[in-house]
């Protein structure tokens, strides 16, 4: 999040004095074993929306996320269907590995390229294209971007193929005032905490329709 670090630093100890259950996970994920999200099968999320989601998936629903990883193999072991859509060759080909070493079955990664650094004509890109035309519970905004911000448009995009009752989840969500302030969910719920793999707090929204 925005900030000197002196702030960041600042907003990182409160974060933790306020909410005293992460600091072991922030200790073993952050500091001790350098683990990657994909290691460690997390969503490179807020702890508090990774907590909220271990109780909130049911393995009848199906999941379409912009951008793959460990948020992934989270999906996989507890929805239905997990369909990715990557623009990174060779993080592709990491993922698709891993998916292939732990035998998961309900997976689908894209690769779709695209380039970020001048996104002119992202609208109509294959990338944003990819998502199969039909409904899904969960729908994850959270895939690559460079200097203009990209997510958005997936968000605007997304919103026509999620289903009454489901979700859209954006991550690094206090980037994105517009689609806080433009959307239609019914109800939106901020999760701001510490998360895996990542220095300092973060946000991640959730929309629900």
């Amino acid at each position: 999040m925005k900030g000197s670090l002196p702030t960041k630093i600042g907003r990182l100890v409160a974060n933790l004095a306020l909410n005293p259950r992460y600091v072991p996970r922030t200790i073993v994920h952050n500091v001790i074993n350098g683990a990657t999200p994909l290691d460690l099968e997390l969503p490179w999320f807020s702890y508090s929306a990774i907590d909220f989601l271990a109780k909130h998936l049911t393995t009848d629903m199906d999941v379409c996320e912009y951008g793959s990883g460990g948020s992934t193999l989270f999906f996989a072991r507890r929805t239905r269907e997990v369909f990715s859509i990557e623009d990174n060759e060779v993080w592709h080909g990491l993922v698709t590995e891993r998916v292939r070493q732990l035998g998961l079955k309900n997976v689908q990664i894209k690769l779709c390229p695209f380039n970020f650094k001048n996104p002119v004509g992202f609208e109509k890109s294959d990338y944003l294209l990819a998502m199969p035309k039909q409904k899904f519970d969960i729908i994850v905004i959270d895939g690559s971007e460079e200097w203009n911000q990209v997510r958005p448009i997936c968000f605007r995009y997304a919103e026509q193929f999620v289903k009454p009752g489901g979700c859209i989840i954006v991550d690094d969500s206090w980037r994105y005032s517009t689609i806080r302030n433009q959307n239609h969910a019914s109800r939106h719920q901020i999760f701001e905490s510490v998360g895996p793999c990542r220095p300092g707090v973060t946000s991640t929204d959730i929309f629900f329709y």
